[in-house]
């Protein structure tokens, strides 16, 4: 299911929208950290910028960024995102109990559902071709990348994928009942063309596999890159989430460092491995362990 990246935007805490080697500009996160968003007017006209919350600005801005750099329109929209549109359905909630008429607006609503953000890319770009939203949790960037490489490996020329995700203040409230972690909530979006690898030139996502009942993480990975007939010495990076019970790759790195605590965080990983310089031959593995029982593994080459 190999396929080429012709272009990766990320949108995050990291100062990563429109730098050509993101290593350059890396820092760990602080607990105040906030979102370095790009000047969204260059991208979003203004009447629909200041209705759009901000997991929506983020993802049409990387969205028409990635379109911008290539010719071809895409043909296929595949998104994947955790938790949706955060804002926007606190919005809804907050106003659906506190409205004293008979009537409520519908925006809120109609921009709180999951499948709104990929809606949206489609109606800013004229899109009206294949259209698909992902939401499995914390590996719902893997299953969008799955989908996106599943079209390309049907003939598909140019796929859009992304994820993209919000932290609102209510998940702190949350977070010591569902999810032991150190890590502050955080918000980000990544989004990157996928087409048929035939010019041989720049990164290509290997292969991309989900487990939602992960057991044992290392013979999962034993098994993914065997059935890629990949040797692990062959593992240049290990970029990695939660825990992973192995020795694997010359060089592994807690990509939450720099992303911070959301689910679709993997995405930002791709972008990391995008900009790693591997020795000939060598591979980046993306191991997402957020969550115990589910393990995302992703292949890049």
């Amino acid at each position: 299911m190999t396929a080429a990246i012709t272009s990766i935007v990320s949108i995050s805490h990291q100062d990563s929208f429109g730098k050509q080697n993101i290593w350059e500009i890396l820092t760990p996160l602080g607990n105040q950290s906030e979102v370095i968003a790009p000047d969204y007017k260059t991208y979003i006209p203004p009447a629909s910028l200041r209705r759009f919350s901000p997991v929506l600005r983020m993802a049409l801005t990387a969205a028409q960024v990635c379109q911008n750099e290539t010719s071809v329109p895409f043909d296929s929209i595949s998104v994947g995102t955790s938790l949706g549109c955060l804002k926007d359905t606190e919005r809804f909630l907050q106003t659906f109990i506190t409205a004293t008429g008979d009537t409520l607006s519908p925006t809120a609503f109609i921009q709180s559902t999951h499948n709104t953000i990929a809606g949206a890319i489609s109606m800013a770009l004229g899109n009206h071709s294949y259209n698909m939203t992902h939401t499995q949790n914390s590996l719902s960037f893997e299953t969008a990348l799955i989908d996106g490489l599943l079209c390309v490996q049907e003939g598909k020329k140019n796929v859009l994928v992304g994820a993209a995700d919000e932290a609102i203040e209510f998940l702190d409230v949350l977070k010591p009942h569902v999810i032991q972690s150190t890590v502050p909530f955080t918000s980000g979006a990544t989004f990157l063309s996928l087409q048929p690898d035939t010019a041989g030139n720049g990164k290509k996502v290997i292969d991309c596999a989900v487990h939602f009942n992960n057991t044992n993480t290392e013979e999962a990975i034993t098994t993914f890159l065997k059935k890629n007939q990949i040797d692990a010495n062959a593992i240049e990076l290990v970029l990695f989430a939660g825990e992973i019970p192995t020795t694997i790759g010359i060089k592994q790195i807690n990509y939450e460092q720099y992303t911070g605590l959301y689910y679709s965080s993997a995405a930002f990983a791709c972008h990391l491995a995008n900009d790693y310089a591997l020795a000939e031959g060598k591979y980046v593995l993306i191991v997402n362990h957020q969550v115990n029982s589910k393990l995302g593994l992703t292949l890049i080459k």
